[in-house]
């Protein structure tokens, strides 16, 4: 019935047993590379190309219409910016920077560094000009791509503070420089395509001379809490970090191949975006799809894709907004309502006595032995589920997740809803993840066992140790750093506080650094607050505040939209004048309001449901008791955010002291 109704279903079912069928083929014609073959990223490069030369690599957008190349295209147009890197005197170990937004050509600045024998340095796009300075300096950039006009005029403002910065390339389209230290990106490939004959057995001698054991990759860490830490990975050590998670998913009957289409949107300079996206597909010869959260919605319908790297914040953002438009009706909402607890009623119905799930099969097989629930199941699908799957293209199966914590409930729902949710986590020092839910025994709330090559253990404060491939070893020129972070066995401090099942899968806790300690000596886990904050419409973002006092406060960015129009309906007048509107979860919304809006006791009133709802799943002393809220939202512009969306605690607690201290005024 179902598949009649919904061939969407009938894809993504044929999808699953076709993997199946083909997991020792896979296994012999990737996997085994990996181990034996793929040690540096060209090598990667020129296998796919090899296989898949003639296939779709790369979907953008140009002036606004989509553009495709294939893997031959990709290599061709990378090779010649590599050849330029060459001819303009790069050598091999030298540092490269992108400063860019998420975009085809950041992929193929990276590409062509790499290529040249050269290290990628990943600076966010809107990275301060002291941080710029500091990664610049530290890593000793020579070539600094960046995506527009306006970034690169902000760099020559203050380039005379960047001694070894030589050049200066322009991504943004027909852009030309001065031909001397300022260039743009088609020039430069114009520059190599002509020198090709001449340089091309120099850039092959480089590849073929890279070892996995050579530097490719120096990403910082985001700062949240510290200083700016360099982390330098080799090739072999980002070959590590999509294989092992491939190898995973293979043992557990899952395979990803180059029929994937993945969607890229999260930051490039963020490893996980790296890693977990732009270098699996590259690795299988699937294609990668661009796109950024202002237009996701409309690019899912273009791209289609069949996998995508989640943050938990945006993924939880998506489904309100679906939710949003569901229950407009109230006749909507009863019908949501019901959909999601029948979905939620489906897991249990189908978890093993360790609680687990297998995302293998499909709900209407597993659910044989409970025809009613079944039949439920395929209404619900029917009814409301293939409208969900529609919104993210109707292909798309595995949503990857990681960089913060997952509602468990949330993770739930999905998994009932009929996706394969890879709720990972990693770090920028073990190259992105090095545990992702097992699909044929996911675990809703917790990641998965480590993957192959990589041992743990946790620490008698419980902080959890890593030691394996793909983790670092040592901080990029910081000896410091690197005696304070790890043990004398040489096993990493994460500095992440962790719970390990029975059968040995993990679960943060929280940061050790961000766990409140109450003035009663009770500790609470930040991250846990955040991500039921996270499931309420009304509460966009959270700054959660209680270390050494009687209770746990917080700062909040209501919804908006929401509280306006709560007021409108009570015919309560504000001040129009100060709204200001700007893009929020892919969509147009209020981004800042008046004092009178926050402050009205109906707006507060709201809010306060919404805590009472996260505060009944709570423990009593973990339960946020005093708040206020504010009348901007916190953003990366104002470096009150990272580009993973992570709040930067030391800035906003810094800049809202004053809020802070009225929270506990009696």
């Amino acid at each position: 019935m179902y598949k009649d109704k919904n061939p969407v279903l009938s894809i993504f079912e044929d999808e699953f047993n076709a993997r199946r069928e083909n997991l020792e083929l896979y296994k012999h014609s990737l996997l085994e590379k990996f181990d034996n073959e793929i040690h540096t990223v060209p090598q990667m490069l020129y296998n796919t190309q090899t296989y898949y030369g003639g296939r779709q690599a790369q979907m953008y957008k140009d002036d606004g219409e989509w553009k495709i190349i294939t893997y031959n295209q990709l290599v061709e147009r990378t090779e010649n910016l590599a050849i330029a890197l060459i001819k303009l005197g790069l050598q091999p170990g030298d540092r490269t920077g992108i400063k860019a937004h998420t975009c085809a050509q950041w992929t193929w600045a990276d590409l062509a560094t790499l290529l040249a024998g050269c290290v990628t340095t990943s600076l966010h796009a809107s990275l301060s000009q002291r941080d710029t300075t500091f990664i610049v300096n530290h890593a000793e950039v020579q070539l600094l791509f960046v995506d527009t006009l306006d970034h690169l005029l902000e760099i020559v403002s203050y380039r005379s503070d960047l001694p070894t910065l030589k050049y200066l390339v322009c991504m943004e389209k027909n852009f030309k420089g001065n031909g001397k230290d300022i260039w743009g990106l088609e020039e430069l490939m114009k520059l190599g395509e002509e020198a090709r004959s001449e340089y091309l057995s120099v850039l092959n001698e480089r590849t073929a001379a890279l070892k996995g054991t050579d530097p490719a990759a120096l990403v910082y860490t985001s700062g949240t809490t510290g200083d700016l830490k360099g982390v330098m990975h080799t090739h072999k050590n980002i070959c590590y970090g999509g294989s092992r998670s491939m190898k995973h998913y293979f043992n557990c009957g899952h395979v990803i191949t180059c029929d994937t289409v993945l969607v890229c949107v999260l930051p490039l300079s963020h490893i996980v975006e790296k890693c977990n996206t732009y270098y699996v597909a590259i690795a299988v010869g699937g294609m990668l799809g661009f796109s950024d959260v202002k237009s996701l919605a409309e690019d899912y319908q273009v791209i289609r894709p069949t996998g995508q790297m989640f943050v938990p914040r945006l993924l939880s953002r998506l489904m309100l907004a679906i939710e949003k438009r569901f229950t407009e009706t109230e006749q909507g909402k009863k019908l949501w309502d019901w959909a999601m607890d029948v979905a939620i009623r489906a897991t249990y119905a189908v978890e093993n006595e360790d609680g687990c799930i297998n995302t293998n099969i499909p709900f209407p097989k597993q659910l044989a032995h409970n025809p009613e629930l079944q039949q439920e199941w395929i209404d619900a699908y029917n009814k409301v589920f293939w409208r969900i799957h529609h919104f993210f293209g109707g292909r798309l199966k595995e949503m990857n997740c990681g960089g913060s914590a997952l509602d468990p409930m949330l993770h739930r729902k999905l998994i009932g809803i009929g996706f394969f949710v890879g709720y990972g986590y990693g770090l920028t020092e073990t190259a992105a993840g090095i545990t992702n839910a097992t699909p044929s025994a996911t675990l809703p709330g917790w990641t998965s066992q480590p993957n192959p090559g990589v041992e743990y253990k946790l620490a008698e404060d419980g902080e959890l140790l890593l030691r394996g491939n793909g983790i670092i070893t040592e901080y990029y020129k910081n000896e410091k750093a690197t005696r304070e972070s790890f043990t004398e066995d040489g096993f990493f401090r994460t500095g992440d506080i962790a719970e390990i099942s029975p059968t040995g899968y993990i679960r943060i806790v929280d940061r050790k650094k961000s766990l409140i300690v109450l003035d009663t000596g009770k500790n609470v886990p930040i991250s846990r607050i955040e991500s039921l904050c996270d499931s309420q419409p009304l509460i966009e973002q959270i700054m959660v505040v209680g270390q050494d006092r009687p209770c746990v406060g917080a700062l909040i960015v209501p919804n908006y939209d929401a509280l306006i129009t709560i007021l409108q309906q009570a015919g309560v007048p504000y001040d129009t004048s100060k709204l200001k509107t700007g893009i929020v979860n892919g969509m147009p919304a209020f981004v800042e309001v008046g004092e009178d809006v926050i402050n009205h006791e109906l707006a507060i009133a709201a809010v306060q449901k919404a805590v009472d709802k996260v505060n009944e799943q709570l423990e009593h002393w973990e339960r946020i008791l005093r708040f206020k809220l504010l009348p901007r939202r916190f953003t990366e512009e104002q470096g009150e955010v990272t580009a993973s969306m992570k709040l930067k605690m030391k800035v906003l607690e810094a800049k809202y002291k004053e809020e802070i201290e009225s929270l506990y005024r009696d």
